[in-house]
């Protein structure tokens, strides 16, 4: 036995991950921990539970998901190393981990992170964005808009964004920066120089020493740290990529895309699929955010609406399916339901990470399809939900009622009406919604929130738009918002640090308020906002079951116009608008209408009253 198990503890050591020595330059988590404890000798965690909030980038075409923490760390290989960010201003040298003045935003709500600092008489910006070529890259520009000059630190470090980590070898040659043996990192410009810190040495110890300084680094302990220094001159910019592959072309870098460029693309992204213009305000900015980051949950043939955190419920995987067709990205739906299709196995379940996703993938399906008629999609997928069907009421779990009648709905939608009859006699038809209030603890559940707002928009749009506040003032200035997060530091403190099922639940409850086709009519603007008095609204082409939804509203004076129009709508179509006049019904897929005047509430009203000139009216063609 002793010779099986020597082995098998020399694994153990080998593969060990840990926290620096507490005299290194930390990540941003563990000055938070110090923050909460005020206290220099309580024992430093092994593992992050005081603030798991970042933002994840990535792209469109590609399953990479790359995290950055509030301020810049990149974590690149997580539970292993991560890449950040060091400033020399003057005489000093500044870590964004440790500094007050900095801020983080994205770019345009696409997932194009930039963090800035003040330095120096100007900003500093630090921006991580996703792109692809023959590869897929992790975009690192810094720009230099301060008014002096500063030196550049890019440190890969052994820790990540949760914990502890592991880097045994680095080495520099030329503009390739490798880690471990595979390309890590490619410099836009060859580095003026390499600090290197092993056997428990922190670079940042060390970077003010006038030496050459080494090309390589090796430390049998995992504690392996290195910082490239470069200039970084009034106005410029430097550039470097982050490989998903093994690839070492230096010439790439010249050919990648810009942030902005970036940023332009997930906008048309997004707009191609439905297009809105609402009145400015943080519901609006995370609205807009929120539908171009919800396409991060897609890797093309699934969803993984929490990288990083644990194991989420299939009922708000559910919810990351439907808020991607309710969005219009009718493409990536259909793509992610075929592929589940396929991966069923012969009992009739599909599970995806361990989980049983069965019911929420039929849930997803029926109103992917209802929303946007597929009949070639329906079909293909009938035996999927017919075997699906019979897996669930064997196996009952989480969302078994809605997922049934989903089942009955699609069966009923491909004319398999001998297999939907026998399924409708054993349907729990009365399908009711959860709308109890969210209990806090010491935490708030903010997937528990959000899906709450979404409950609360059937019977009461108005307490469903004051959650859906205090849901956006708990929003990250990234847009985005944890699993868990502490009311009082409003950072993650459990489950992912960018939840994109917070996100879903979210789009789902404001598209709601905008357009809800539930009912036996279409219902437009279920709530009107105080701070949306007098002021103009758009909404162009948001799928619902009764064709393509537009909609407009024009003032004249506290009289607003309606304008709607129904692609290939029903000609007896009712139109409602209970937010604006709550005696309105409108008839016909298209149509103009003057409402009764609406007086500005006291309540929350600006305290300027004087509305703007009137549009004309018009229409959508």
């Amino acid at each position: 036995m002793k010779i099986l198990r020597r082995p098998f503890r020399s694994r153990q050591i080998k593969v060990r991950r840990q926290l620096p020595p507490s005299n290194w330059v930390q990540p941003w988590w563990i000055d938070r921990f110090r923050e909460q404890t005020q206290s220099p000798e309580t024992e430093l965690p092994q593992s992050n539970n005081v603030a798991r909030s970042w933002t994840l980038t990535g792209t469109l075409e590609s399953v990479l998901r790359v995290a950055v923490d509030p301020r810049g760390l990149i974590s690149v290989k997580p539970g292993f190393w991560s890449l950040d960010w060091w400033l020399r201003v003057d005489e000093a040298w500044i870590y964004p981990a440790q500094h007050g003045s900095v801020r983080q935003r994205v770019v345009d709500g696409a997932p194009v992170v930039e963090t800035v600092i003040r330095v120096a008489g100007g900003d500093v910006i630090h921006r991580v964005y996703g792109a692809r070529l023959e590869a897929d890259y992790t975009v690192v520009e810094v720009e230099n808009q301060a008014s002096r000059p500063v030196a550049l630190g890019l440190a890969v470090r052994p820790y990540d964004l949760l914990g502890g980590g592991r880097v045994e070898q680095i080495e520099l040659n030329d503009q390739v920066l490798s880690v471990d043996g595979r390309v890590a990192f490619i410099c836009g410009r060859t580095p003026g120089r390499l600090i290197v810190g092993a056997g428990g040495i922190d670079p940042a110890s060390l970077i003010d020493d006038v030496i050459a300084g080494d090309f390589s680094v090796t430390c049998d302990a995992g504690m392996a740290s290195a910082a490239i220094i470069v200039p970084l001159v009034h106005g410029s910019t430097f550039r470097g990529a982050i490989p998903s592959e093994e690839v070492s072309n230096q010439e790439i870098i010249s050919r990648l895309p810009s942030g902005q460029q970036v940023a332009a693309g997930w906008g048309k992204h997004a707009v191609n699929a439905c297009r809105f213009v609402l009145p400015p305000g943080r519901i609006n900015d995370l609205f807009d955010a929120s539908r171009q980051s919800i396409l991060l949950a897609s890797t093309g043939e699934d969803v993984d609406p929490a990288p990083g955190g644990p194991p989420h419920r299939a009922g708000d995987e559910a919810a990351v399916l439907m808020a991607l067709a309710e969005s219009g990205y009718r493409a990536t739906v259909r793509d992610i339901l075929i592929s589940r299709a396929q991966r069923q196995n012969r009992l009739g379940a599909v599970i995806h990470k361990n989980l049983d996703v069965t019911a929420a993938t039929i849930t997803a399906a029926d109103r992917a399809l209802e929303i946007a008629p597929d009949p070639a999609l329906a079909q293909a997928l009938s035996e999927f939900v017919a075997d699906g069907a019979r897996w669930i009421l064997a196996n009952p779990a989480e969302g078994v009622s809605e997922a049934l009648v989903a089942a009955h709905n699609l069966l009923v939608r491909v004319g398999a009406e001998k297999a939907a009859r026998e399924l409708s006699e054993l349907l729990p038809w009365n399908v009711e919604s959860d709308t109890s209030a969210v209990a806090y603890d010491e935490n708030i559940d903010a997937v528990k929130l959000a899906r709450s707002a979404f409950e609360l928009s059937v019977n009461d749009p108005r307490k469903a738009l004051v959650t859906l506040e205090e849901l956006a003032f708990l929003a990250s200035s990234t847009l985005n918002w944890p699993s868990r997060i502490s009311p009082s530091t409003r950072t993650g403190t459990g489950g992912a640090g960018h939840d994109l099922c917070v996100t879903a639940w979210f789009v789902r409850s404001v598209l709601r308020l905008l357009v809800d086709d539930r009912d036996d009519c279409l219902r437009v603007a279920a709530v009107w906002p105080n701070e949306w008095h007098a002021q103009g609204v758009e909404v162009h082409r948001v799928p619902s079951r009764y064709g393509n939804v537009s909609w407009a509203v024009r003032w004249h004076g506290d009289r607003p116009a309606l304008l709607w129009e129904v692609e290939e709508g029903p000609s007896d179509l009712v139109v409602k608008a209970p937010g604006l006049d709550a005696n309105f019904q409108g008839e016909g897929p298209a149509g103009e209408e003057l409402l009764a005047s609406v007086p500005r509430r006291s309540v929350d009203a600006p305290e300027n009253s004087d509305a703007p000139d009137a549009p004309s009216s018009g229409s959508f063609t």
